[in-house]
């Protein structure tokens, strides 16, 4: 469970280009939870992303994931237990290193590393087995630079590095942006299923209205560094992207249409 209690995150404090890019935000995750998140640019989506990743300081409020509180814990302890991906797909792989290479770096987070160089056949098995699932034939490029893989293929391979050792949560910052119409579905269901098979509490960040709507289990709407709503259950189901926009119109915010992904 992920609990966010009064958070406010202030760029800038106390000089002229102060601003207060979170605003006494609450949220509450359960497990399981597959949560996207929507909003207009300088909504504060990424700024919450980034305070729960720990990559950014947190003006006042706390962040308690299981139990813990981590609000002030280091991004790099927090990376033991919270998986992420980028916009840019070729973040969070080592192109000059193979796909078993890269897997093996992910497979060992949080253990003890081992003596020597190479991956061993017990692990290259797993590799093989989680690549398969993808469905884009990387169980039979193992031994391939990751820097020779399309967008969409580093991208799912990013995902399935975050998620080989099965994190306590899952963070995707609009990890299907950059990549065109059909491969951004392709990423979107492996997401889904990667995240259902496994029971993952993920948080995700997306301009695309319908994916937001259509995916996961809640919708946070977010606007000028606050929550506006909440859609979840039947309310959720009933919602139309007209209805989202009309929300924002009547909180006057604005989507540029270069934001609005149907």
């Amino acid at each position: 469970m992920l609990q966010i209690e009064n958070l406010s995150v202030i760029f800038n404090k106390d000089t002229i280009n102060e601003r207060k890019a979170l605003d006494n935000i609450s949220l509450e995750l359960n497990d399981g939870d597959f949560v996207s998140v929507i909003g207009s640019n300088g909504a504060g989506k990424s700024t919450l992303l980034n305070a729960i990743a720990g990559n950014i300081e947190v003006y006042s409020g706390s962040i308690i994931n299981n139990g813990k509180n981590i609000t002030y814990e280091k991004e790099y302890k927090r990376s033991r237990y919270i998986g992420r991906l980028y916009q840019d797909p070729l973040k969070g792989t080592a192109p000059s290193m193979t796909i078993e290479e890269n897997l093996g770096l992910a497979y060992s987070r949080g253990k003890q590393m081992r003596m020597g160089l190479g991956v061993r056949k017990s692990d290259r098995s797993i590799f093989k087995k989680s690549c398969e699932k993808l469905g884009l034939g990387l169980e039979h490029r193992l031994k391939s630079p990751v820097g020779l893989l399309s967008g969409g293929q580093r991208q799912a391979l990013t995902l399935l590095m975050a998620t080989i050792q099965t994190p306590e949560l899952l963070l995707l910052d609009e990890h299907t942006a950059a990549l065109d119409p059909k491969t951004s579905k392709q990423i979107m269901e492996i997401t889904d299923k990667i995240v259902k098979e496994n029971n993952i509490t993920t948080l995700m960040i997306t301009h695309n209205i319908e994916n937001a709507l259509k995916y996961g289990n809640k919708t946070i709407v977010m606007s000028n560094g606050k929550i506006l709503t909440i859609l979840e259950g039947e309310k959720r189901k009933n919602t139309s992207i007209q209805d989202i926009l009309d929300l924002y119109t009547s909180n006057f915010d604005t989507l540029s249409d270069s934001a609005i992904l149907v």
